[in-house]
């Protein structure tokens, strides 16, 4: 019985010592701080951007030419006019859209012409008039590279006489610059000495007299010479203005008579290639051959008189014209150039009917933008909110200070009878959302390589747990996979703190 008690004795001061040194080493570790924590909860995960602008009248439209620039003919429209759908707005030089619809047609009717004789051997009559073809279409081209000739010599003409002119403008400004310095420092010459004479002395009465009358004289010289200074500057200046018209009106002459040339030289490519294969006389596929041709020609008829068309710009819908920058005599592209984007429309139209705010939107923010996405919309002047959808987004960025932005329209809902065009506007876009989802705020997710994980918290410590996330925001991290409602995870987890 003793030795069973010594023995009891024993391990129960082998227990104390063991559970003092297990005492002994918590107390060794140091106690860890207390660290934020937060709950996983379900709820809603919305992605959304900010972005800032202003209202419209309506849906405004920007418009520019369908096909190529040229230079501005008839300006149909101005600022105010109410248009309805289809009706001509502007109209840019067709001298070399109407010339291709004819190159494509004469193209046309020769592709018909050898589908009709694709399976006839060629008469003699029929041979004279290929000759006669080609002869016309080598007349043609000919008559064409002299143009352009002739057009590349007014080119050169117009740019030397220009310059000509430009330099004989500022030689005069140079001479009026001159007198008018001869006159400041003969002014100031005689003002200095008038300033070294003494009034009260007789002796000096005759000179002082002499001096204020140099002076007088002077200064009417000046004004004459500073006026005639201006004259010159002003005809230099009208002078450069001039030079800019004509040489841009030579070039664009240069450059429609090398189109003719261009298509004078196809025209007889395509017309040698026809009599080529007509007088090879019938073969197998030459039907096949003559068909495709006509389409093709059919094709290049429909592409120039498209081009053709679209040397007018028409109204795509029914609106009031808010502003025109097109003018008669100037290049179309000219009316592109300016606006906080760096591009403007010929005409801008407005459709009254829908108020709209347009935004600029940050390069980090666009790619998540669409159509389609609802926003909110506040006004900061009469502390309304409204909704809205995204109406449209402008493919073309808009610098600004080397800050790169796109323009995206909003056209809003609702009551917008109290709303003013130009208020200012700041929208909040919600680019992507899920409902009824676990989250946790993204300070408490880190991510190593392709794996994001948190550290959870019970009642044992922190433990590293993997997890699949989904809808990720700059404040909420949706939580496919890995936790459970309820669970409570650590704020700015790091990798080494505390996982076990």
């Amino acid at each position: 019985m003793k030795r069973r008690l010594l023995i009891i004795s024993a391990i129960a001061v082998a227990l104390t010592l063991v559970g003092g040194g297990v005492v002994i080493a918590r107390a060794a570790r140091p106690a860890k701080p207390d660290v934020p924590t937060a709950e996983v909860v379900r709820g809603d995960v919305s992605a959304t951007l900010t972005a800032s602008g202003n209202t419209e009248a309506g849906i405004t439209s920007q418009l520019t030419m369908p096909g190529a620039a040229g230079i501005v003919t008839e300006v149909y429209v101005s600022s105010g006019d109410r248009v309805r759908t289809g009706d001509r707005l502007v109209a840019v030089d067709n001298t070399a859209a109407r010339q291709q619809v004819d190159a494509a047609e004469a193209g046309l009717a020769a592709a018909r012409a050898s589908l009709t004789t694709a399976t006839q051997t060629r008469t003699s009559a029929e041979r004279a008039a290929d000759s006669a073809g080609i002869r016309a279409a080598e007349q043609t081209l000919h008559n064409a590279q002299r143009a352009v000739a002739d057009a590349q010599d007014n080119y050169d003409l117009v740019v030397k006489q220009q310059a000509q002119l430009v330099a004989a403008a500022q030689d005069q400004v140079a001479t009026a610059q001159t007198a008018v310095n001869a006159d400041t420092k003969q002014l100031a010459a005689a003002k200095a000495e008038l300033a070294g004479l003494n009034p009260a002395d007789p002796a000096e009465a005759a000179r002082i007299a002499e001096l204020n009358a140099q002076i007088a004289t002077m200064q009417m010289q000046l004004a004459a010479d500073q006026a005639a200074l201006a004259t010159a500057k002003a005809a230099l200046a009208q002078a450069q203005r001039t030079q800019d018209a004509a040489v841009l009106q030579a070039r664009s002459a240069l450059s429609t008579q090398r189109g003719v040339r261009d298509s004078a030289k196809k025209a007889l490519d395509q017309q040698r290639a026809t009599v080529a294969v007509a007088q090879q006389g019938p073969r197998p596929g030459a039907v096949d051959a003559a068909e495709a041709q006509v389409a093709a020609a059919e094709a290049a008829l429909d592409q120039a008189r498209t081009a053709l068309a679209d040397t007018v710009l028409y109204a795509p819908f029914d609106a009031t014209v808010s502003t025109v920058s097109a003018v008669v005599g100037q290049p179309s592209s000219a009316g592109q150039v300016g606006g906080s984007s760096g591009v403007q429309g010929l005409v801008t139209l407005v459709d009254p009917d829908v108020v709209s705010v347009l935004v600029a939107v940050a390069e980090a923010d666009a790619n998540g933008l669409a159509v389609g996405q609802p926003a909110t919309v506040a006004l900061p002047a009469s502390g309304d909110q409204l909704t809205g959808t995204v109406a449209a987004i402008d493919p073309a960025s808009t610098v600004e200070a080397n800050v790169v932005t796109y323009h995206a329209a909003i056209a809003l809902a609702g009551d917008t009878s109290a709303v003013r065009v130009g208020q200012t506007a700041s929208a909040t876009i919600t680019t992507a959302s899920v409902s009824n989802v676990l989250k946790v705020p993204s300070s408490a997710v880190l991510t190593e390589g392709d794996q994001s994980w948190v550290l959870r918290v019970d009642g044992s410590g922190e433990s590293k747990v993997p997890v699949k996330t989904g809808l990720v925001t700059a404040t909420e991290t949706q939580i496919v996979e890995g936790l459970q409602a309820g669970d409570r995870v650590v704020l700015t987890a790091s990798v080494g703190g505390g996982a076990k």
